[in-house]
């Protein structure tokens, strides 16, 4: 028998208007092909890729789309280039707030091999804008979705479309999938980097390299200032649960890397008059824990992360200091969570452990540049998944 594992994630979010435009560009409606190159974490010979317009108000119409590997000088491969369809129609019409999954695709990608994925929407809509961490390029008003490589284009960063990716294992030796739930220090904002996306990228090679054929799968399921119960953007982790974790195939392990948004985003105010109510150590918590119930209704074990220093950036208080803290405290001790990892550990300064030491933040006191995010995937205790 077979059954499908999850290898690759991007969860989606609504486009949001009140982030500067030094850290997000204003979404903008736009129409044409768009095309992502997606590393996927776990191999196969098969696929199914899952599109969004979950955070639409309107239906989303994809003309056609493409699914290829590259060739290494920043094209695609000819013999390996090909359609993806929708129930044998190369286009579909996604309703709002629906999901929909592909045909599924004979391809073989190799464990953490790159996919190119390029879509048409032939109607204007308004995608996500990212934090520089899921780019693609544009070509406005053409379907470009059979070109090995696209005319000139432009580079924009914003979250795909295509929101998952699955591969087909054998049941015998399915090694299951590690889901990694978390805001920006997650999604890869900072890192800026053409090896890997993130922590999780770092998480998913040194797997491989330990358990080969037999490493697992690891989801980033992170979304740039996201929050555990609060809705700053995205859906709160609580209400995304069923959508962005637990309907992942093949998944064994969450990883929760949440709440430093909740902490620092209150008490301000944004540009729409909207003023965050400031976080308590009790309200975290209990987030934490509704977590843990639901996770473990469902077999899936959960690890705790502790929360980053964020002392100089733009959201610190010493109030919200000592929810930090506190909150690190009974993630490390209260022995709720199967196991901890301690990423404030990994990237605080030691003399001053409010703050990222210098080597690992880049620039904004919060966010772990390259090799921060490099310190994060080596912090990971590979013997917490076996």
């Amino acid at each position: 028998m077979k059954c499908w594992l999850g290898t690759w994630a991007a969860s989606p979010a609504a486009p949001v208007y009140f982030v500067p435009q030094e850290i997000m560009a204003t979404p903008t409606p736009l129409a044409g092909t768009l095309r992502h190159r997606l590393r996927l974490s776990a191999g196969g010979t098969r696929l199914q890729l899952r599109f969004s317009n979950e955070t639409g108000d309107q239906a989303l119409r994809i003309g056609s789309a493409t699914i290829g590997l590259p060739d290494g000088n920043g094209g695609m491969t000819a013999d390996t280039l090909q359609r993806v369809t929708f129930a044998r129609q190369s286009g579909i019409v996604i309703p709002p707030g629906s999901p929909v999954l592909s045909d599924q695709l004979d391809l073989a990608v190799a464990p953490l091999g790159e996919v190119v994925v390029s879509v048409f929407f032939p109607e204007e809509f308004t995608p996500a804008r990212s934090e520089g961490v899921h780019k693609a390029q544009h070509v406005p008003a053409a379907d470009c979705v059979m070109d090995l490589v696209l005319p000139p284009a432009l580079r924009i960063a914003v979250r795909p479309t295509v929101t998952a990716i699955a591969v087909e294992v054998e049941t015998g030796r399915s090694p299951g999938a590690i889901v990694c739930l978390g805001d920006s220090l997650t999604d890869g904002a900072g890192a800026q980097s053409a090896e890997f996306r993130s922590w999780t990228d770092i998480l998913a090679r040194r797997l491989r390299e330990r358990d080969g054929a037999n490493a697992q799968a690891v989801v980033n399921a992170g979304i740039g200032g996201n929050q555990l119960i609060g809705a700053l953007i995205g859906p709160p982790a609580l209400a995304r649960l069923d959508r962005d974790v637990f309907a992942t195939p093949g998944i064994t392990h969450l990883v929760v890397f949440e709440g430093i948004n909740d902490i620092g985003a209150g008490g301000r105010t944004n540009i729409e008059g909207i003023t965050w109510p400031l976080a308590t150590t009790a309200g975290l918590i209990a987030g934490y824990q509704q977590i843990l119930v639901r996770a473990r209704a469902r077999g899936v074990k959960v690890i705790g992360s502790t929360l980053l220093p964020f002392a100089g950036s733009l959201f610190f208080l010493d109030e919200k200091e000592v929810v930090r803290q506190e909150v690190n405290h009974w993630i490390r001790t209260s022995g709720v969570f199967e196991q901890v990892i301690d990423f404030e550990a990994a990237l605080r300064d030691p003399k001053d452990p409010s703050r990222l030491a210098a080597e690992f933040d880049s620039g904004d006191c919060m966010h772990p540049n390259t090799a921060g995010q490099r310190a994060l995937g080596a912090a990971v205790n590979l013997g917490l998944f076996k």
